[in-house]
């Protein structure tokens, strides 16, 4: 086969062949060209043609060739770098892109650094944001940061997101975002984190004094006017505001937001309980069917549309028109494919699920048991097992303390049966929390940024007032079933008027 220009010039680097630069790294030696580096960046042409930069490299004038040291990044680093000169073909990853930005940042190289730029902008996330605002003084990616933060919530959910940071002006500003995806509350968990991080920086406890101290100019920014009451308890009990300051928020809250169930975000809102459009798919009967939906409703959801999943599927044009597909089963489904086909199709499309796992996701064929698409695509975050019942279970650790699903769920007891079914989370899944016995309770998986979410909920659905055996309705069965479909909904991507 012929060889291209590509592989002519890929072949060249680290070649002894007419080399004229040896570049040592981590004890290595690379051999380079000069031509091949000079118009790769100003830093080498400087270096080769104006005889600048001299405290950088060594000039062996008998045999033309200059010696570069480098520390600032590894020899496979720099290989990924030199093959971009010689190659024209960036490639970049997220374990090289930092250092090889601040490594063209220090050694001018404008084409190559225009190309992280690119790629740190198509793949920002919760773990690199805040390294990027401190790290990388470009408008663009700058910007694409702070959009980020104001329209994902999950550098919110982040505890550390503010620890270590080394800039107070970049807190300041990132606090009066005018628009944030995520609740008020979390802007103030992610400040008193930071908080407790520079107290114990400055040997001090973090006590409400001490924590007052080190935040001061940051608490008046929090907007108190956008919590809920359950958040007011919260807050009060940090006591870094004094009674004026809440009561003050109070009266605008009430004035604002009469009777408020949920937080609230600065924008764009999350979807409100009462305007929330969940599709509930049960495969039960109809006293089952009844008690779930009294249960949730009366959490302050309302807008819930019942399909009988024994008798017929719905269409995903029917799914398209709903928030968030709710779905349990412990009868047949009517075509137990068609559900997770269609489902796999509504996750895709934007929309997000939750499952109540048992009997809904048993690892065997039964007419109960889910199967299609959303089964075998890698959407669940939980795998199939086999139902585990008649053993007393209850609400055990919860990992993610502060993820909304377990937002005051304090107990939760599975009654006589206790039914769950004896998975596994799978790759990519979040553990939420899980039963008193080490079982999965509550996980979640997002297969995509477009995607919906979907979560499951390791129980049966219907509370003790329909027979003694289910979840025990004086725990927080209802609100924590509520909170995942409110949280569900959320994280969908579909929108209505």
């Amino acid at each position: 086969m012929d060889q291209t220009i590509y592989d002519v010039f890929k072949g060249l680097l680290n070649n002894k062949d007419m080399h004229d630069v040896v570049l040592k790294v981590d004890g290595s030696t690379i051999y380079a060209h000069s031509l091949v580096l000079a118009s790769s960046g100003e830093f080498w042409k400087q270096c080769f043609y104006e005889g600048k930069n001299k405290d950088f490299y060594s000039f062996d004038s008998k045999n033309q060739k200059w010696t570069f040291e480098i520390s600032d990044l590894s020899k496979a680093h720099l290989l990924d770098l030199l093959e971009f000169c010689y190659t024209r073909v960036p490639k970049l990853r997220d374990d090289n892109v930092v250092k090889t930005f601040k490594f063209c940042e220090k050694f001018p190289m404008e084409v190559m650094k225009n190309h992280c730029g690119e790629f740190l902008a198509k793949n920002i996330t919760e773990n690199n944001v805040m390294e990027i605002l401190q790290e990388f003084k470009v408008k663009s990616l700058e910007e694409q940061a702070f959009k980020f933060l104001s329209e994902d919530v999950a550098p919110w959910k982040k505890k550390d997101l503010f620890v270590g940071c080394q800039d107070p002006e970049l807190i300041t500003k990132i606090i009066k975002i005018e628009q944030i995806g995520a609740p008020e509350l979390f802007v103030f968990r992610r400040l008193v984190e930071y908080g407790k991080d520079l107290c114990k920086k400055e040997g001090m406890e973090d006590n409400p004094e001490n924590l007052k101290s080190v935040l001061g100019d940051y608490l008046p920014l929090i907007r108190l006017d956008l919590m809920t009451r359950k958040e007011f308890s919260e807050i009060s009990k940090t006591m870094l505001y004094t009674i004026e300051q809440l009561c003050d928020a109070s009266f605008k809250t009430l004035s604002n937001f009469d009777c408020k169930k949920h937080p609230i975000s600065r924008g764009p809102p999350i979807i409100q309980k009462e305007r929330m459009k969940i599709l509930h798919m049960s495969a039960n009967g109809q006293d089952w069917c009844e008690n779930t939906k009294k249960s949730i409703m009366s959490t302050g959801i309302s807008q819930i549309t019942m399909i009988n999943a024994e008798t017929q599927t719905p269409t995903l044009e029917e799914m398209l028109k709903h928030h968030v597909v709710w779905v349990n089963s412990c009868r047949s489904f009517h075509n137990p494919q068609e559900v997770g086909d269609r489902l796999a199709s509504f996750v895709e499309a934007g929309g997000s699920v939750v499952i109540c796992a048992a009997h809904t996701l048993r690892n065997d064929n039964a007419k109960w048991v889910m199967q299609g698409r959303l089964t075998t695509g890698g959407f669940l975050p939980m795998s199939k097992g086999a139902l585990k019942q008649g053993k007393r279970s209850k609400l055990g650790a919860i990992i993610q303390k502060e993820h909304l699903i377990v937002e005051n769920v304090k107990k939760f007891e599975g009654g006589r049966f206790s039914s769950r079914i004896l998975g596994q989370p799978t790759e990519g899944a979040e553990l939420i929390a899980k039963w008193s016995d080490g079982t999965p309770l509550i996980l979640e998986k997002k297969k995509g940024e477009r995607y919906g979410v979907v979560v499951v909920l390791n129980i049966r659905p219907p509370n003790s007032d329909l027979d003694r055996k289910y979840w025990n309705k004086k725990t927080d069965g209802a609100l924590m079933i509520a909170n995942a479909v409110e949280y569900a909904g959320g994280e969908s991507k579909l929108k209505f008027d």
